[in-house]
């Protein structure tokens, strides 16, 4: 299979004597009749959300996209259900989107393939590939079975990364491969990496991810955070840790229902044991100082210092520690070193009963 992806590759290499183009123009056509009328989102993801770049209708099973990019940029095309407005499943591609002349077509099973630029013929073959591992896993027989088409996805999936790190077609998988893969194979795929490739914003995120999962490793010292407080005066997470107190680093936000629903328990916490030599740090992912501040008045937080550079999920708490999901927490010792994670409720008392006692 690594040999048909790399004669694939190899096959496309006259593309790169095409005269280069100022604007994209991406014509699709459509086989299911159903699908008459609908809209086609171009969608890119920009730090973690899901932004429409533009839309399209399918008119008489063909729509069409025009523009120009600085750069070769990932996108997806989405169909938007006609009745609702709503993302549906029929139409999704991954296409990178470049300064040339794309075709798309998709069958009448919803089935889209995508060609016309170099990229897109190496990302299309990548697919191709894993397509084909994927109908063999769903048709097989055992669970053994199934487990080697699993495995064999996923040396597929490395594989292509690996090799295709400096292109944007494999830097279009990178975020796929972040949440499946252990941090030592992540960092094998961004040794390959040129160092025009490490300023890509794909590549950028990947390598601040593995950064923050080794830096925030349990056994190493806290990683510094300075950000304004509610009343606008800046304040660093080394202003309280690693000066002879435990602190928990408390990962949260107004906006966030779970994490409102721990807060009465936190506090109790907090007031049994702060006398004992235990603070806590919060850092709040909202991005309205108005918003951010009612909340905490509605949440009856008490004095523990709180901070916030209000840039939602792109804090640089987010970026620093690696926090995916709220509520998170981690807990210090007295020197600053992390010693838990996503510790609380009664499992965070008796570990503070243990260090500081009842």
């Amino acid at each position: 299979m690594k040999n048909i992806l790399i004669i694939a590759v190899a096959a496309l290499t006259f593309f790169a004597c095409k005269q280069q183009e100022t604007t994209f123009t991406i014509t699709g056509t459509v086989a299911n009749h159903e699908m008459e009328g609908a809209q086609v989102r171009m969608i890119q993801f920009i730090d973690g959300q899901m932004l429409t770049m533009d839309s399209a209708l399918i008119v008489d099973g063909t729509y069409t996209f025009t523009g120009s990019v600085k750069a070769p940029t990932n996108v997806r095309l989405n169909l938007a259900d006609p009745r609702t407005g709503r993302m549906s499943s029929p139409l999704h591609h991954n296409v990178i989107l470049e300064n040339a002349r794309i075709n798309i077509t998709t069958d009448a099973e919803g089935d889209s393939r995508v060609s016309g630029t170099k990229n897109n013929d190496i990302l299309q073959a990548f697919l191709d590939a894993e397509l084909i591992l994927q109908r063999k896993r769903r048709a097989s027989s055992s669970e053994e079975e199934s487990r080697k088409y699993v495995d064999e996805l996923q040396e597929l999936r490395i594989e292509f990364a690996k090799n295709n790190i400096n292109n944007p077609a494999g830097q279009s998988q990178l975020n796929n491969l972040r949440s499946s893969l252990p941090i030592e194979q992540l960092k094998e795929i961004i040794a390959h990496a040129t160092p025009a490739t490490l300023r890509v914003p794909e590549v950028v995120r990947i390598v601040d991810y593995v950064q923050a999962i080794e830096q925030t490793a349990i056994g190493q010292r806290f990683v510094d955070l300075r950000m304004p407080d509610v009343n606008g005066k800046e304040i660093a997470i080394s202003d309280f840790a690693g000066k002879g107190d435990y602190v928990l680093l408390d990962f949260t936000a107004v906006w966030c229902g779970p994490c409102r629903a721990q807060k009465p328990d936190m506090i109790a916490t907090y007031n049994r044991f702060k006398d004992k030599g235990f603070n806590i740090v919060g850092i709040w992912f909202d991005r309205d100082h108005e918003t951010w501040a009612n909340g905490m008045k509605e949440l009856n937080m008490p004095d523990w210092p709180q901070m916030s550079d209000l840039k939602y999920i792109r804090s640089e708490g987010a970026i620093r520690y690696n926090v995916s999901s709220l509520p998170h927490s981690v807990l210090l010792d007295p020197n600053g070193i992390i010693i838990a994670k996503n510790i609380k409720g009664e499992e965070l008392d008796e570990k503070l009963e243990r260090l500081l006692g009842r």
